[in-house]
Parts: structure tokens; sequence; C-alpha cells
């Protein structure tokens, strides 16, 4: 059965649907101090450390925003699709939308929920995404860098490709005594794991990521698909190290996230709130002597709601 109250409400307010970010500035400002310090926040396996933070700016190529009724995957056939999910968002071309406040995204126009229980998030984009991460410490950090902005209190992302772990001297992020000169930096996702931890590394398969940002916790199934929307399969080599092969097709993620809570859509229901989280999604990494030299991306959390 359609709510077509809701229907009325979504369609009148599909013109402009606010993706808002919650934040905990104080919490990681406190992480941060902590580094300067010595204390490991987080503390991880090799000895580096993290200060977690949430992004000036995060964009996306959007191709598809769905909410569904159980999961889906690149093998749910488009009838089982259909009856699981409703499209919010579609483009052949995909949209670039910032998910941090202040952006505005269009829904698709006449929607409609059937009544029921929807438990998860769909989410298609492109594999290559553009964050800027900035952050003000109490006192001047060093980069691994020997050249350039190494060092200052003002330290941000400098326009590099984060789909790596740098080497050497080739820090993520810059660090400057007076100001910020931010660049977003780019990272590829088009394989999952890490080649040199073995049973972890999967190029052909969907991997699971439990997601814990700002306090809420959800479960997300990430897969690659190839530019005719199948997933990837053996596009690759074991010459040296696990590497995609040149001519490799891969495009998309498609982000099957389990919502921290359901979605119920009754006939009383006359909204929808469509949030994504982004808190927490970037850190600055230390090497263990304490200069930075790391930006990564943490993954969001979609927090959708009905009233």
């Amino acid at each position: 059965m359609k709510n077509l109250n809701l229907m009325k409400t979504l369609t009148i307010l599909s013109a402009a649907l606010l993706l808002q970010t919650f934040t905990a500035s104080s919490a990681h400002a406190a992480a941060c101090t902590a580094l300067t310090t010595g204390t490991d926040v987080p503390a991880l396996v090799d000895g580096e450390r993290a200060c977690t933070l949430s992004p000036s700016s995060l964009i996306f190529k959007i191709y598809e925003l769905s909410i569904c009724k159980g999961a889906v995957s690149p093998s749910t056939s488009a009838a089982d699709k259909a009856a699981k999910c409703t499209t919010l968002f579609e483009s052949s071309t995909g949209k670039d939308v910032d998910l941090t406040p202040g952006s505005v995204f269009q829904l698709k126009d006449g929607l409609s929920l059937d009544e029921g229980t929807y438990d998860h998030g769909l989410l298609k984009m492109h594999v290559t995404q553009t964050m800027k991460t900035q952050f003000t410490f109490p006192v001047a950090r060093a980069t691994v860098a020997t050249s350039g902005n190494n060092a200052g209190r003002f330290c941000y992302s400098n326009e590099s490709n984060i789909s790596n772990q740098p080497t050497g001297t080739n820090s993520q992020i810059d660090c400057h005594a007076s100001a910020y000169a931010t660049k977003a930096n780019t990272s590829t996702i088009n394989m999952f794991g890490d080649p040199d931890s073995g049973s972890n590394f999967q190029m052909n398969q969907a991997i699971q990521v439990p997601n814990i940002l700002n306090g809420v916790t959800a479960k997300t199934n990430l897969y690659v698909l190839d530019s005719n929307g199948t997933q990837s399969t053996g596009d690759f080599n074991y010459a040296a190290d696990p590497m995609l092969s040149a001519g490799n097709d891969r495009k998309f993620i498609l982000a099957d996230q389990t919502l921290a809570s359901a979605v119920v859509i009754t006939p009383d229901i006359t909204s929808l709130d469509i949030q994504f989280s982004v808190t927490g999604s970037s850190s600055i990494a230390f090497k263990a002597d304490g200069d930075i030299f790391e930006n990564t991306f943490n993954g969001l959390i979609f927090l959708f709601s009905a009233k």
C-alpha cells in the first residue's frame, strides 16, 4: 500500500534535500591534543598514531541513492531490487555531491514509499572521491616531507593521491606556521584490502566493513562494479604484488549499508529525513616518531529516519 501523505510531502520537498553532518569537534580536538603529549589515540598495530576528525569537504560522484527493505548486491535481479527498494536519486552521468554541512541534493520527482520497514540504504558512486582535511594543533607539528610546508600548527591536505600509503618523504599532509593552504586529496577505491595482508585482500569479492563513527555503528557491504554495472572480476595479475591490469574497467562502488536504525513507514508518516554522518571520516596519521605522513578516509554512515 502506498503512503500517499508521504508521497505528497516528498514531492514538495524534492527540490532540495539538505545533507547534514553531526559534529563532535571538542572530542576530536581532545584526541589530537593528546597526541601532542605522546599519547596514542588510537594506538595502531605498527606503532602509528592517528587523529580522527571531520573533513571540511568530501565529494562523491553519486549515481544512485535508494532506501530498501533488505540487502541488495550486484547479483540481485532488477525485479527483486524494484520490489525491495525505492530510488530517491538517480543519474546516468552522476552528480558531484559534497557530503558536508550545507550541501543541497535534489531528490527524484514524484516519490512515494510503500508502507513497511526499510533497513538498508544503497549508494552507487564513482570509485574516485576527493576530500579536504585540516586541523589546527595546539603546538607545531612536523611532516615527513623534507621540503615545502613541513612544519607548523596548521596542518591540511595537499592535493595528494591517498589511494595508497605514502612512502619515503611523500607526506599527504602539509603543515604551516600561520595559515592553511588546503587542497583536496584524491582517493580511488577500485579494490579492497591491503595487498600485503594476504587473506584480507579482495579484488573480486564483496567486503563487509563495520563503520563506527561518532558512536553510531553500521555494517556496509562494498562491491566494485565495471562500467556496465556488473561486479568486477579478474582484471588483475600477480606479477609482483597483486595489481590491477592497465585495461581494467572498474568504475563504480556499490555500498549496501544496514541502517543503524530501521525506517518504519506507516500511514501516519509525513516526512523522510536523509542524512549522512561524516564525523570522524578523515584521519591524520603519525609515524611512531611523531611526524605526520598520511591522510585516510574512514567511511560514512547513512542516517535515515521518518516522521
